[in-house]
């Protein structure tokens, strides 16, 4: 299971979505690339906005995939598909991975992200719809509106990806009711 954190995030802030994934789970939760000037780390070399294209993700995505082989490589796990949760912008990580690398994903939550825009002829792998997904954010949210949840549910329905969404009034965060189903979709 690859945690993405958010941005001004580090290798520990996904440690609270780790308490119901099963032991099974080899865990990876990686720091991101760059140093963030409100302190902690990102992924992308500034806080998403309109210019969070797929094309600024494609060198982190690289990355973490270099780093799950390596790992794969090290401790002789099999090359087996990953899993993925990502928060806001390691959400919107998360997505560009398994549009990178659609054929090395099972799952994918996409917690409070956005789908990085893409080019207007964008055409989506096949085999996204080989993906399931999990989607979960809050209708309160101030810094990714739920109008960029809808859209990542709108394009992977329309890829054929079976997606699971989850929505709660609250903010920059996930509620308890969606919490509850993650574990669930990581438990099956």
């Amino acid at each position: 299971l690859l945690m993405i954190h958010g941005w001004t995030g580090d290798e520990n802030s996904m440690q609270i979505f780790q308490r119901a994934i099963s032991t099974e789970y080899w865990i990876i939760a990686p720091r991101g690339l760059i140093s963030t000037s409100e302190g902690g780390y990102g992924w992308i070399g500034h806080r998403p906005g309109r210019d969070a294209t797929l094309q600024a993700f494609i060198e982190p995505a690289q990355a973490l995939n270099q780093l799950v082989r390596q790992i794969q490589r090290d401790y002789s796990l099999p090359t087996q598909p990953v899993d993925l949760m990502g928060f806001s912008q390691g959400a919107a990580l998360s997505l560009a991975y398994c549009l990178q690398y659609p054929e090395q994903v099972r799952k994918a939550a996409v917690l409070s992200g956005f789908l990085p825009f893409l080019p207007d002829d964008y055409q989506p792998p096949a085999e996204l719809a080989n993906i399931t997904f999990f989607v979960a954010h809050g209708s309160q949210d101030d810094i990714v509106p739920i109008q960029r949840a809808n859209e990542v549910v709108a394009f992977l329905k329309n890829a054929n990806a079976v997606v699971h969404f989850c929505h709660s009034p609250v903010g920059h965060r996930i509620s308890s009711a969606c919490f509850r189903e993650l574990n669930r979709f990581f438990a099956t």
